[in-house]
């Protein structure tokens, strides 16, 4: 019995891991007078049992130079083109933004919001900031037959918006 110890030890810890891979949030923020930068990673579980992101969303504001957009990067194995981004709260689809994906060199696909059958990247980012605000970070995009989830720190949230109101000048 003395050498089973060890392998209920075992089975224990493994089951216990499990347990604890939550839904955390998933977000940082890079604020100062030159520019505000909210990140937010969607994450999954590598076949190591870590979370590594899988689509990061940076909505950000250049003040010096007075834009503002938000630019999305994934794999680059994610196929380039154009791809719907349905917006979810509560299950229900509330905006629709479109990205036109591109290989950035050798390691990321990536891509920048705009409004469905619009041109605007500014539009985008005040229709997706508000979206954010209201829900609290907590929303689900759905592309092209997947979904990603984004768990924002409600702080970095409004750490964010306030840079944006205290910096930026449109």
């Amino acid at each position: 019995m003395k050498h089973l110890t060890p392998v209920y030890m075992l089975i224990l810890f493994l089951a216990s891991a499990d347990v604890t891979a939550q839904i955390q949030p998933t977000s940082e923020i890079l604020n100062n007078e030159r520019m505000c930068r909210l990140d937010i990673y969607h994450l999954i579980k590598s076949q190591q049992n870590t979370f590594t992101p899988d689509l990061q969303i940076a909505v950000i504001t250049n003040n010096a130079m007075r834009t503002r957009y938000v630019d999305l990067k994934t794999d680059i194995t994610h196929p380039t083109g154009f791809e719907n981004f349905h917006y979810y709260r509560s299950g229900s689809p509330v905006e629709v933004f479109t990205t036109n994906w591109r290989n950035n060199g050798t390691k990321h696909t990536v891509g920048r919001f705009v409004m469905l059958g619009a041109t605007s990247d500014k539009q985008a980012f005040d229709v997706f900031t508000a979206l954010v605000k209201q829900d609290g970070g907590h929303f689900e995009l759905r592309g092209n037959k997947k979904k990603y989830q984004f768990n924002a720190r409600e702080q970095d949230v409004t750490d964010f918006l306030f840079c944006v109101k205290q910096h930026y000048r449109p």
